[in-house]
């Protein structure tokens, strides 16, 4: 837990509380707690929390108006003056280097699985894939044994049974959405919008995907 501590810049007790959160998955071995060094490496990369995040609706908005879905985004936004935020949200902040204002859009929970239960969360109607599986989208081959996805909140218990998932330093990634944004955001199953795609893919541990998706979002 030291090292962890060290490498991401903080004390043993907050990576304890973050453990404790579910934001950091460990497994206890006595009085210890062994964390995933892939999920320390991850959370490393990310850039320092700096202000307030967007609220969930409103990273929504951004990212849905950064894809090209204007009508969703301002379905998302509100009000006028909530639409107007988030287009000038997005002039201000372009880029990867902002991503991590975008971080409330979700809850993110990783999962053991076994490998048979992959491809049929692959194939489920009522979820979005994301991340490495849309790597293609970057031009980069999609890793077959790892599942990203975004899902509604209200159906983490079903999922998890259905799939039987386990908490985890596994290959399945889940994006838990609130539930009201998931109803605005009209999911009919498929793909999430592009721009949260990139901005997941910069989450990775392959170095390709983060610097490709960080010049498409530059882009």
């Amino acid at each position: 837990m030291e090292q962890a501590a060290e490498r991401l810049g903080v004390s043993p007790r907050a990576v304890r509380l973050r453990i404790a959160g579910g934001g950091l998955p460990a497994v206890r071995l006595g009085r210890d707690w062994r964390v995933d060094e892939r999920e320390v490496a991850r959370l490393a990369r990310r850039p320092s929390r700096v202000g307030r995040p967007l609220s969930p609706a409103m990273a929504w908005a951004v990212l849905l108006l950064a894809s090209g879905d204007e009508h969703g985004s301002d379905r998302l936004a509100g009000v006028p003056r909530y639409r107007t935020r988030a287009r000038q949200w997005l002039r201000e902040h372009p880029g990867a280097e902002h991503a991590e204002a975008l971080r409330d859009r979700a809850r993110r929970e990783v999962f053991e699985a076994h490998p048979s239960e992959l491809s049929r969360l692959r194939d489920r109607s009522d979820v979005l894939l994301t991340g490495v599986s849309m790597a293609d989208l970057v031009g980069l081959v999609g890793e077959a044994q790892t599942v990203e996805l975004y899902a509604p909140v209200a159906e983490r218990e079903s999922i998890v049974a259905e799939h039987a998932l386990l908490p985890g330093a596994g290959d399945v990634t889940v994006r838990w959405v609130p539930d009201e944004v998931w109803a605005a955001l009209e999911p009919v199953g498929g793909i999430a919008p592009r721009a949260a795609v990139l901005i997941d893919l910069l989450e990775s541990e392959d170095p390709r995907a983060r610097r490709e998706a960080a010049r498409r979002l530059a882009s």
